[in-house]
């Protein structure tokens, strides 16, 4: 299987990424992985700038976390959801640990390419590795090796619904203690402090004839994933930096182009169809989060 297959099928993906779009190229798989190995080689030069100019700055790496769980315990189900996760582990673990995993390079002698990996780059991988991850956490699904969907959009090739959790109006699965279970996994897997850059509900939200905006399933869903969260600090011992929700504001959805699919804590009153005058005003959920960090954490 190719370790990143989402991206190829999807322009926009590519474009938002790297600037690049694989299928225009005559093997777009390697070209993705040459596109990837720059990438890798001026992230590390990065860091390695930053420690020049400050040896105290800690520079991180962001990932966008989806656990895949394998939808039944058959076997071939369990090993789909590990290669599967690869696809997303293939970045942090160069940008972590400093080099190529196996998987990636069996992957290029397997299927026959080229990569063009200049004299010194491997060295600057190797010293130019993250001192933290970043990544964002919205929801889990579960794959299966046969019998699964998914697209360009969603990214998950084999997924299906979780029958044991529910799920949002675009179908994205709410699983907060998915949202443990990825602490544990990237905490372990890589031994480097994490911090949770992103963690929200896309939802409609309907405004009453006061005005006000009642969002109690956005409270729910954040309440019950910075539960989690503690747990994973407090029984699991993961290194946590801290904790940022998306979004403070509401603003067009990345994955749909939608007004309509709200996350913020604040209301803007613009619309799919282009109307309204962008005022603003509080969601239920400003004065909520408000008491969430003016107490760090302990009044939920």
């Amino acid at each position: 299987r190719l370790i990143t297959p989402a991206l190829p099928r999807a322009p926009l993906f590519g474009y938002c990424c790297s600037g690049v779009v694989y299928t225009e190229h005559e093997n777009p798989e390697e070209t993705m992985y040459q596109v990837l190995h720059h990438q890798f080689v001026a992230s590390a030069l990065a860091v390695k700038a930053a420690r020049r100019i400050n040896p105290q700055m800690k520079v991180g790496c962001m990932l966008a976390m989806v656990a895949l769980y394998p939808f039944s315990c058959k076997p071939e189900d369990v090993m789909f959801a590990q290669e599967s996760m690869r696809e997303r582990y293939v970045f942090t673990d160069v940008q972590l640990r400093g080099y190529y995993p196996s998987y990636v390079l069996n992957e290029w002698e397997r299927r026959g390419f080229n990569i063009k990996i200049e004299d010194g780059d491997l060295e600057v991988l190797r010293e130019g590795t993250c001192d933290y991850l970043g990544f964002s956490y919205y929801m889990t699904n579960a794959v299966k090796a046969e019998g699964g969907s998914g697209d360009a959009i969603s990214g998950f090739e084999g997924s299906v619904p979780n029958p044991y959790v529910k799920a949002s109006d675009w179908g994205w699965q709410i699983d907060p203690v998915g949202l443990r279970y990825s602490l544990c996994e990237l905490y372990e897997r890589y031994q480097k402090p994490l911090f949770i850059v992103e963690n929200g509900f896309g939802a409609y939200d309907k405004v009453e004839e006061d005005g006000s905006i009642n969002d109690d399933y956005r409270i729910d869903y954040l309440r019950a994933h910075i539960e989690e969260m503690k747990k994973a600090v407090t029984y699991d011992g993961v290194d946590l930096m801290g904790y940022t929700p998306w979004g403070c504001i509401d603003c067009v959805s990345f994955t749909t182009g939608q007004y309509s699919k709200r996350y913020g804590f604040i209301y803007v009153n613009k619309h799919d169809d282009g109307t309204g005058d962008m005022s603003r005003s509080r969601k239920k959920s400003f004065n909520w989060y408000k008491e969430v960090i003016a107490s760090n954490g302990e009044k939920l």
